[in-house]
């Protein structure tokens, strides 16, 4: 019995491993189909609700399929909130370039206040997706919801930090897993941890 046990938990991995790394790659090809830039958000979109759903028991659905209606009805949406994440991004990137370099108050003022401004950024980086992927609401809420969350919740952004931190080393240390789990790791250990979060925000 101990032994049936002991393998059923190896097949069971295995088959894990197998289909976060096609995940992976449904993830990679539909990006590029996108031309990365319109292809990102959806995918992200849709790689999020596959393994939304994989928490809530169904791990037997099927992969492809499910990953392609996701994209092509979330495509627009996902884009808009995208394009502003990367608009966003690149403004505050610019921005803190430009004046932390320069030594006036102003410019030391408008810097720390970039920062900040780009703390609220990472917290509407780690949860907008599973948010989008969890909950309907009105397409500007999912950024104010993102922070409020991410301020309200400090050990759970905390955790997804750590976690997504932790994602990184491994990648860094293996690099050769970063075709295979470059992406799909962190949609995973994110949605597991906001998963758990939003059912308490339910309750």
């Amino acid at each position: 019995m101990r032994e049936k046990g002991v393998m059923a938990m190896i097949y069971n991995g295995c088959e894990a491993a197998v289909k976060i790394a096609m995940l992976n790659g449904l993830w990679i090809l539909f990006t590029v189909c996108g031309g990365i830039v319109l292809g990102w958000a959806p995918s992200t979109a849709a790689m999020f609700t596959v393994v939304r759903k994989w928490l809530f028991g169904y791990t037997d659905l099927p992969l492809f399929k499910t990953f392609y209606q996701t994209y092509k009805k979330e495509f627009a949406k996902a884009n808009g909130i995208g394009l502003i994440l990367a608009a966003a991004g690149y403004i505050l990137f610019v921005n803190y370039q430009f004046f932390h370099i320069r030594e006036d108050l102003f410019s030391i003022m408008i810097s720390y206040t970039t920062l900040l401004v780009g703390l609220a950024y990472a917290m509407v980086l780690i949860y907008i997706f599973p948010l989008y992927v969890h909950f309907e609401l009105p397409f500007s809420r999912y950024f104010s919801q993102a922070v409020l969350i991410g301020l309200l919740r400090p050990l759970t952004t905390a955790g997804m930090a750590a976690a997504g931190g932790l994602v990184v080393c491994v990648l860094i240390t293996v690099p050769g897993l970063i075709p295979f789990y470059g992406v799909s790791l962190f949609a995973l250990v994110f949605m597991f941890i906001t998963h758990r979060c939003f059912m308490r925000l339910e309750a």
